[in-house]
């Protein structure tokens, strides 16, 4: 019987990334160079995903987001994950990072099963749909204390936009991976030690143009994600790019994706208080809430 790849919560940081990247191809699994081995899954090929339309899971978790999740997908987009760049490298994140990347795992799982909590008269009692999707879960880890060490948003966001030209796909927004890149510095490694549901990374879009006129006039490219909200996140690139997803904010705070309507917090992760629009800071009359 044929393996299958490292698990979900574990990805393969190295210390020397190497740049040497391959194009795309709809019907490969995706690889990146960081991961010493190509990932591979029997049921997720073209040949495997075929016969799906046979087997009951499918048809009975027909209306649930994991089974659109697979059916939506060529094996290009498998393994699924994000691609996360680390910028912190102090003694204290060397102890911290396999406690921070198992709570992210964590959370993406809640997230996979969250559909199962519920009533599924409708939606059948099968769980392969996420069973799949937990199996073909892979980061890619950026890590590389001389190169990443305190690296800021703009060198991150320009590594990754080289990293989308070279694989042919910057001008495309869709399917995840692809939509934008995390960042765990010092301030989202300690938010996600101390607190795991409310914890956050940043999240970077490598497409954002100052010059381009955005629907919300706020956008910057950049926002907070609580690792709660994870997987909402990831599926809902399937729809909207970030700039629609990112929540409204004012000048000199950050917004934060939690999977609804958005919250904004400080450099710190302090957040706005409920009853914000009492309590504005000065300058910031008139600005409404993400």
């Amino acid at each position: 019987m044929t393996s299958i790849a490292t698990s979900p919560s574990v990805s393969d940081p190295v210390n020397k990334p190497n740049d040497q990247f391959e194009e795309l191809n709809s019907e490969k699994f995706y690889h990146h160079p960081v991961w010493a081995q190509r990932w591979y899954h029997p049921e997720l090929t073209q040949e495997a995903s075929a016969k799906w339309l046979q087997e009951p899971w499918f048809n009975n978790a027909a209306n649930r987001r994991s089974r659109q999740f697979l059916a939506q997908r060529s094996p290009r987009y498998f393994p699924w994950g994000f691609i996360i760049y680390r910028t912190v490298y102090t003694p204290e994140s060397e102890e911290l990072w396999p406690i921070v990347m198992e709570r992210m795992a964590h959370q993406l799982k809640r997230g996979i099963r969250g559909e199962l909590d519920h009533p599924r008269e409708l939606d059948g009692d099968e769980t392969r749909p996420e069973q799949l999707i937990e199996e073909s879960h892979k980061d890619v880890i950026i890590s590389d204390p001389n190169r990443w060490g305190s690296a800021s948003i703009e060198q991150i966001r320009g590594h990754f936009a080289k990293y989308l030209r070279k694989i042919k796909h910057e001008d495309c927004s869709e399917k995840s991976r692809f939509a934008s890149c995390l960042v765990i510095d010092e301030r989202s490694l300690k938010s996600i030690a101390k607190g795991e549901r409310n914890g956050f990374v940043g999240v970077v879009d490598a497409r954002y143009n100052p010059e381009e006129r955005y629907d919300k006039a706020s956008y910057r490219g950049f926002m907070r994600v609580q690792i709660k909200a994870l997987w909402e996140l990831y599926i809902n690139y399937d729809w909207d790019t970030m700039s629609a997803l990112c929540p409204n904010y004012p000048d000199g705070w950050i917004p934060v994706y939690n999977g609804c309507y958005g919250t904004v917090q400080d450099e710190d992760g302090n957040e706005y208080p409920e009853n914000y629009a009492l309590k504005r800071p000065q300058g910031l009359a008139g600005r409404g809430r993400g």
